[in-house]
């Protein structure tokens, strides 16, 4: 059996390291997303 060239191993794992970056960056964003939104409802909570 042949080793697996660098091509093989980032048609293997690219797929995933692409969805775990894109895991990261929507909670990354949808936190940022909640706290905008939990300020601006204290806010308004108060008036």
């Amino acid at each position: 059996m042949a080793g697996m060239s660098t091509l093989d191993w980032l048609g293997l794992a690219g797929p995933y390291v692409v969805f775990f970056v894109m895991l990261i960056a929507y909670y990354v964003l949808e936190g940022r997303r909640e706290k905008r939104l939990r300020e601006e409802y204290e806010e308004d909570s108060y008036a």
